[in-house]
């Protein structure tokens, strides 16, 4: 086997270790985040039964598009149904109160449906004729009673991007609501009735974004992370001191793991999201319990907190797949470059060679002869190495390149 031949063996073996090094890595990833999409799709289901409709006023629709739990025409029907609604109320979403009958503008329908219709696909800018960002930018602000509302529509502004000014506009209108907690300086969160895991969840989702380049938000988000943590028991969230348990519950626990999410909090994260699905009903696929009984409202909570976490997961593994791309680009060119480099210098070696004595040749034939057999039981004795996993693999790769730079240190 001459040199080349050797290099290309080595090349090919320590190519493969690192792919299935890498393979591990992944699969390992993947898993995580198809679980999760796995359980949002049943949680999705669950609430599809219990409103199926492709309407605005449907709170359920956002976790179901995007677990595939709806097809293209119940998208179509949607954006049909805000095109109707806006040209009838001259670009407006209106809220019909249950008991009066009496319709208002809802900031929070309007927030919602620019969320949903940004995430299947349509330009928001032209909904029926109308841009949902004027629609939000044209809202009066003065007139929102409900911070949750303000929420929706900071992180509706920053999906359809709508602008900086709005955006600002918006959060500062939310930042109001943020107080410090008058018995503990260390803890804070959105005033609504009080402090509450559930509201600094929401709050948090919403203004996270907005952390490093704004100190007062830093330190609302940070105090607003303390008291939640302060409410955390051994089987999930708690909501508030106020009506304080020795038990979490299923929305204050979905709500926790949302805020842990927009602070790239992985390890409470993960943790939050075991804890979440300890809920999980044993009797009805997708539903969660609230004190042992299915629950509309719990199982909600649960969608949006799966609905984050799955995107959060899928946009980790997209980064990192971009990175181990680019990585792999790169060394794929040193890799040639080095190879073309050595193939230059056997090829001048061998031309030396080749004016050397027949007694040199065979003495030089007898020690390739010789260093090939060490290469290659090398080679055999790694790649029989009975370690598993990305651990292994990568002493396997190390091993093989150790392998391959005494055989051409020896042909040299």
């Amino acid at each position: 086997m001459n040199k080349n031949q050797t290099i290309k063996k080595l090349t090919a073996c320590i190519c493969a270790a690192a792919v299935a090094a890498l393979s591990c890595v992944a699969v390992s990833f993947a898993a995580e985040k198809e679980d999760v999409l796995e359980e949002l799709s049943d949680t999705s289901l669950y609430l599809l039964e219990q409103n199926s409709s492709a309407d605005y006023t449907n709170d359920y629709v956002l976790g179901a598009v995007v677990s595939g739990a709806v097809d293209e025409s119940f998208c179509e029907s949607y954006k049909e149904s805000v095109e109707a609604a806006l040209s009838e109320n001259d670009g407006k979403l209106m809220y019909t109160d249950y008991y009066s009958g009496e319709q208002t503008e809802s900031l929070m329908y309007e927030a919602t449906a620019a969320i949903v219709l940004n995430k299947m696909g349509y330009d928001t800018t032209d909904i029926g004729g109308y841009n949902f960002a004027d629609i939000l930018a044209s809202y009066d602000l003065s007139l929102v009673s409900n911070p949750y509302y303000l929420c929706e529509a900071l992180k509706a502004a920053r999906a359809i991007n709508a602008g900086d000014e709005l955006e600002q506009k918006l959060l500062e209108a939310l930042m109001a609501y943020y107080t410090v907690d008058e018995s503990d300086s260390s803890l804070g969160g959105m005033d609504y009735w009080g402090i509450s895991t559930d509201n600094n969840g929401v709050f948090i989702d919403a203004v996270a974004p907005y952390m490093s380049e704004n100190e007062e938000v830093k330190e609302a988000v940070e105090k607003s992370l303390n008291f939640i943590l302060s409410m955390k028991r051994d089987d999930g969230y708690d909501s508030s001191v106020a009506y304080a348990s020795e038990y979490g519950n299923p929305d204050s626990t979905a709500l926790a793991l949302r805020a842990f999410i927009a602070c790239g909090d992985d390890e409470n994260a993960a943790e939050a999201y075991s804890l979440l699905l300890g809920f999980k009903s044993s009797q009805t696929t997708g539903a969660y319990l609230y004190y042992g009984s299915d629950n509309v409202y719990a199982t909600k909570d649960a969608q949006s907190a799966l609905l984050a976490y799955y995107e959060y997961l899928a946009s980790s593994s997209s980064e990192e797949e971009t990175t181990e791309s680019t990585e792999t680009t790169t060394d794929e060119t040193t890799e040639a470059d080095e190879t073309t480099t050595e193939a230059t210098t056997a090829e001048s070696d061998d031309e030396s060679e080749s004016t050397t004595a027949e007694d040199t040749e065979a003495e030089e034939t007898t020690t390739t002869t010789a260093s090939t057999t060490e290469s290659s039981t090398a080679s055999t004795s790694t790649d029989s190495n009975p370690n598993t996993g990305a651990t292994g693999i990568t002493a396997t790769v190390t091993m093989l390149a150790i392998a391959g730079a005494i055989a051409l240190k020896k042909r040299r």
